[in-house]
């Protein structure tokens, strides 16, 4: 399927009523504890939702989240115009790689996939632990901190623009102002201009990659970036718009995703001391901990595609035309998979969760965000021993955008 055709936008038949759900998928309720919705989802068929006045379906069973995934031809990630998803174009209209098919989501992913190989992030494993350990450090003089403001963002920051694109410290806030922006993009009526804050962000953030262009152009390294250019200037593999798109989401995409998951993942722990004690009295558990962690608190909540082909999936119909959202963190609570869905048991190693998505779609940051977790969750709990939220009734409010769930405060104590 390619964009020209939503030119015809096609007409969605009546629908059964019985199988509408009256919910607002991008609530803070759902933000802030989606498990009661996902616990009712998990294992039924799909049904639909209204959004901005148009019928969606939305699909929560593993293996039906998997398959949505999985079959391009009928589920296509390709933005169609006027099917009712323009509220989420994030990246102003670029091909970025979620929204792609193959073949031309597999030739964009392999000018990504070298800078996140399990070989390149295992040779950044040992700046990692360091820089984890002196962030630490710098909050261990104090009773009290905020994981995501002084311990998640921060560290995030440093990883990726200062440490895996070599980015000057005075440089990183083009990238960060543009990764708090993307939210916006949501906020606006149908048909209005996008907000300002985000075109200056968005626009900032191209000028950057533009002029980093021009200057691995005039003085070529040896790394990631000079060899997207090339495949731009001497190769023509890739265009000039999907050469300046592969690059900012290089350089935006994971800010906010992974010091998102580092903050999900402590608050867990911290409401079940529990599972934080076991852990800490046994670190060996610490991956078992972090993958029932990312299971029980996926990052994002949902992803939309857009339906291509008519199709039935557990007896409901689905019809071209259709946005249809997967849930992966519905697809987490499946109990046909993971048994007891709603318990936090960090000894239950949960295999195959849709939390990085599934196949060709399947995260392709997911092995640097493991990473990240192992030392920044690893340390901290090790670390402070006493580690506890400061006010276990403190509302956390979250932001993201709309499909996520990005706690913006988690104040921690650590005397």
């Amino acid at each position: 399927m390619t964009a020209q055709a939503a030119i015809d936008v096609p007409v969605i038949p009546p629908l059964d009523p019985a199988l509408f759900v009256d919910v607002d998928l991008y609530s803070q309720e759902i933000k802030a504890d989606p498990s009661p919705w996902f616990l009712q989802w998990a294992d039924k068929p799909p049904f639909y939702v209204m959004i901005h006045g148009r019928p969606n379906a939305v699909i929560c069973r593993h293996e039906q989240v998997k398959w949505a995934l999985s079959d391009h031809e009928t589920i296509s990630a390709i933005p169609q115009p006027g099917w009712g998803a323009d509220y989420l174009d994030y990246f102003n209209g670029l091909p970025v790689l979620l929204e792609v098919d193959p073949p031309e989501h597999t030739r964009l992913r392999r000018l990504m996939q070298p800078a996140f190989t399990p070989r390149r992030v295992s040779q950044f494993q040992l700046g990692i632990n360091q820089q984890v350990a002196a962030l630490i450090e710098t909050l261990a003089a104090k009773n009290e901190f905020d994981m995501m403001t002084e311990f998640a963002q921060p560290l995030v920051y440093r990883l990726l623009l200062g440490t895996v694109f070599e980015f000057p410290e005075k440089d990183w806030s083009i990238f960060t102002n543009l990764s708090h922006a993307l939210e916006l993009v949501a906020t606006v009526p149908l048909g209005a201009p996008k907000p300002a804050a985000y075109m200056e962000a968005f626009n900032a953030g191209m000028k950057y990659c533009g002029d980093l262009i021009e200057l691995r152009r005039r003085e070529p390294k040896d790394d990631l970036i000079s060899s997207i250019v090339a495949q731009h200037d001497e190769g023509g593999i890739i265009t000039t718009e999907e050469l300046f798109t592969t690059l900012i989401q290089l350089f935006a995409g994971g800010l906010g995703t992974v010091s998102g998951t580092l903050g999900l993942s402590m608050l867990r722990l911290c409401r079940h001391p529990d599972q934080l004690k076991l852990l800490q009295d046994d670190p060996s558990l610490l991956n078992s901990a972090l993958e029932e962690c990312l299971r029980i608190d996926s990052l994002g909540n949902f992803r939309h595609r857009h339906v291509a082909r008519d199709c039935v999936v557990d007896g409901v119909p689905i019809y071209r035309g259709m946005l249809v959202h997967m849930s992966m963190g519905a697809a987490n609570y499946d109990p046909d998979f993971y048994p007891e869905p709603n318990k936090f048991d960090i000894k239950r190693n949960p295999r195959d969760i849709s939390t990085f998505g599934h196949g060709l779609h399947f995260c392709i940051g997911n092995a640097f965000a493991r990473a990240v977790l192992r030392a920044g969750i690893g340390q901290l709990v090790q670390r402070f021993p006493n580690i506890r939220l400061a006010d276990p009734s403190e509302k956390i409010i979250y932001g993201g955008m709309p499909t996520e769930r990005m706690p913006l405060n988690i104040k921690l104590r650590v005397d």
